[in-house]
């Protein structure tokens, strides 16, 4: 009679492909203690890195019998989570699992599988006998069905002894782990579970206003159920907790509640109690909106902290990894989700695009709130949010798990709880919004912000004045004409008043604009005092794709054109990390601890290698010359190092410019009798030495094309050289230049300053 067999390909299918990661593959395990009533679980790893350690997991539950371990464990999609309402035994907890192949898992990461396991002869009813039995994946899999195992199974019968529970050892590791591989693993492993801030009540320290819940509904259990603890030792301790830093660091909390039974989902966004202190706008706002299907759900609660402002340097690493709203289904964390570089709410999309607005839809409450000016500037990315949707098996029955276990299928049910979820984060970015219109203005007199030192408010008598004095001067020159002989000599001079006032008219409406500028100029700047973190991150990653690369390209296994891709992929991963250290090192000269910090006698040369560094590969792609005659023991009068690199900076991007193709630049310095003279001469385009007071006007750009590596032109390089320049008592002008180049820049500076 004709049958079904199986190929014991089966078990790799089911295991090692199917299990999208290796941290996946173990928080199966991981969940298999749980549906096991265990309360506490230690993952331990040992020689991970030479690759002949093993990994455990021991958990304290309820165990297995032979006859449990032979009809569940060792059945695939065994029935027995599909029996008795899907209910754990001793504390009637929900189970995680599905289809009973999640202990296939551990094909993944190991060759040889060992179960220790003692039952709990309270829920067995007696003491009966312990589990022992090893699982030789390579020997299985030698033979074609599963009806021939051969000597891949073998199990043991012991009497019972010691304390109930399962250990699973994972032996005969599949590969060592690298440096790299093993921190990404255990930060997928530690965040399987969320942080305790999420699932316990906040203190007041964060919040002083009542929220929607003081926990969020995690799992579905009994009342008896202690809770689960995961404890992880070995290999896999390795980083520290710094969920207390950066909670203290939130600025405002988001809270929504979709409950069974319930036809709307409520919201809350309030301010942390060290935001109410910084912000006296602010404060807790309440909104219900109904649920798109109350019938089905998914129905769940969501905790998520919101950051607005920059975190120390300590805790960005820790930041980065711990950042994103995830999502957990009975407590676990559901993959990829709020993971980095993924983007489920569209945060990151949206956040590129701030000037797209956002609709709310028909909220409902006391505390409804119109469409705030310029709100969509407040939106942040992820990573400016910390946050969990708690879902559970009974309140999110149709939201299907994918096979590989990592996300849900994108059903209608996903759709809702992403919509009702980003509903919330919307309130919160209308909220903060609010919260800044509302802040009180600081008085005229007070300690203001440099914004408010440049407001127009404060310019206007002045130009309304100068505008009332050439007014005057007009009327007392009319009346010169009856003055005869003495009233032509008052009339030249009311003119040459006039003419004065008119000037200093123009050259204040030149500063507004100049300085309306320049504070968008600065709030850029001060952008890239937090994206140099960002930039030695990602030199970091670069530098050590750079090594798994070379290692790859090194590898006999790989065929000869896998090679010659992987050589390719090097040196491409070179160049990149070559840009981002000349990046970094700029960033850190003009925005480092010391960049601002005192002035001092800087080596000019030095201060030049660094410029020109930034700008070698503009010079490279376009085949340019640089001459640098500098003395090494000339130094500058004592300046701020930030402020002498954005002259060399601005003054040799120009020059690179308009030298175009091919062209040479000079960069020349010497001292007079009481100045540093700095020039900067360059082939290519000439400037009218007659006109040539106009580029050092804001907005008067010599560029008009845009360069590939050193961008258009803003009309802003040659008034901030000036400024800076202005500061120290110096000068730049254009000067005649010397043989074989067409313009030639000449910058001043006074070796003593001025008044000392």
């Amino acid at each position: 009679m004709a049958k079904f067999t199986v190929d014991t390909q089966l078990f790799k299918e089911l295991g090692q492909m199917l299990v999208g990661r290796d941290s996946t593959a173990l928080v199966e395990l991981i969940k298999n203690a749980y549906d096991a009533d265990g309360t506490t679980v230690t993952v331990h790893g040992e020689g991970l890195r030479s690759g002949e350690g093993f990994i455990s997991v021991t958990d304290d539950g309820i165990g297995m019998t032979p006859d449990v371990f032979e009809r569940g464990f060792l059945r695939i999609a065994a029935r027995t989570k599909t029996e008795d309402q899907r209910r754990s035994l001793k504390f009637s907890r929900k189970y995680t699992g599905k289809k009973g192949i999640g202990r296939l898992a551990a094909h993944k990461l190991s060759r040889e599988l060992v179960v220790l396991s003692t039952p709990d002869p309270e829920i067995y009813g007696s003491p009966g006998e312990a589990v022992f039995a090893t699982i030789d994946w390579d020997e299985i899999e030698r033979h074609e069905s599963l009806d021939d195992v051969g000597s891949g199974i073998r199990t043991e019968s012991s009497p019972h002894k010691g304390k109930p529970g399962t250990t699973i050892e994972l032996r005969r590791l599949r590969s060592a782990w690298t440096e790299v591989s093993l921190a990404r693993f255990v930060g997928e492993v530690q965040s399987f579970e969320p942080p305790s801030f999420l699932t316990n009540p906040l203190p007041e320290t964060v919040v002083e206003s009542d929220l929607l819940f003081s926990s969020p509904h995690v799992r579905d259990s009994a009342k008896r159920d202690v809770g689960f603890k995961v404890m992880l030792s070995g290999d896999f301790d390795v980083s520290e907790d710094f969920w207390h830093d950066l909670v203290e660091r939130a600025q405002w909390v988001i809270e929504v509640h979709a409950e069974e039974g319930e036809s709307d989902v409520q919201y809350v966004v309030c301010p942390t109690t060290a935001e109410v202190q910084a912000t006296p706008g602010s404060e807790r706002r309440s909104w219900s909106y109904p649920h798109p299907d109350p019938e089905n759900g998914p129905f769940f609660t969501a905790r998520i902290l919101v950051r607005t402002k920059r975190i120390p340097r300590s805790l960005q690493p820790f930041s980065q990894v711990s950042s994103g709203v995830r999502i957990y289904m009975e407590g676990f964390r559901v993959l990829p989700y709020g993971q980095r570089g993924d983007d489920w709410l569209e945060l990151d999309a949206d956040y590129t695009r701030r000037r797209e607005p956002f609709e709310l839809g028909d909220l409902l409450g006391d505390e409804l709130m119109d469409p705030v000016e310029e709100e969509t500037l407040f939106r942040l990315a992820n990573s400016n949010y910390y946050g969990g949707v708690f879902l559970t098996e009974a309140g999110a029955p149709y939201l299907e798990p994918l096979v590989n276990r990592e996300g849900f299928v994108p059903g209608e049910s996903f759709q809702q709880l992403r919509s009702l979820i980003r509903r919330g984060i919307d309130l919160s970015v209308r909220a903060r919004a609010a919260a800044a219109a509302a802040k009180p203005s600081v008085q005229q007199g007070s300690i203001e912000s440099p914004e408010a030192e440049d407001a127009p408010v404060k310019e206007a008598p002045i130009d309304k004045g100068l505008e009332a004095a050439l007014h005057t001067i007009e009327q007392l020159n009319e009346r010169t004409e009856d003055l005869g002989s003495q009233g032509d000599e008052l009339g030249d001079r009311l003119r040459d008043a006039a003419s004065s006032v008119q000037i200093a008219r123009d050259l204040l409406k030149s500063s507004q604009t100049e300085k309306s500028q320049l504070r968008v100029a600065a709030s850029v700047g001060t952008q890239y005092a937090a994206f140099i973190h960002e930039m030695t991150a990602l030199l970091a990653q670069a530098r050590k794709i750079g090594e798994l690369a070379s290692q790859l390209a090194d590898d006999p296994t790989l065929s000869r054109s896998a090679r010659q891709i992987v050589g390719v992929m090097r040196e491409a991963i070179g160049e990149l990390t070559e840009n981002l250290e000349r990046q970094v090192s700029f960033l850190t000269d003009v925005v480092g601890g010391d960049a601002r910090r005192r002035r001092r006698r800087l080596p000019l040369e030095a201060r030049i290698a660094a410029a020109v560094q930034l700008l070698s590969s503009r010079l490279d792609q376009s085949e340019q010359t640089l001459d640098v005659q500098v003395d090494p023991t000339l130094k500058t009068p004592p300046m701020f190092s930030s402020e002498l690199l954005g002259v060399l900076i601005n003054v040799m991007s120009n020059a690179i410019k308009a030298a175009g193709p091919s062209g040479r630049i000079l960069v020349r310095a010497h001292e007079s009798d009481s100045h540093l003279i700095l020039t900067v001469a360059n082939s290519g385009e000439s400037i009218d030495l007659d006109d040539a007071e106009r580029w050092f006007q804001p907005f008067e750009s010599t560029t008009s094309d845009v360069d590939e590596v050193l961008g258009q032109g803003m009309g802003l390089g040659l008034p901030i050289v000036r400024r800076i320049l202005g500061e120290y008592g110096g000068e730049a002008a254009f000067v005649e230049p010397e043989r074989g180049f067409a313009t030639q820049l000449e910058v001043l500076i006074p070796l003593r300053r001025r008044g000392k």
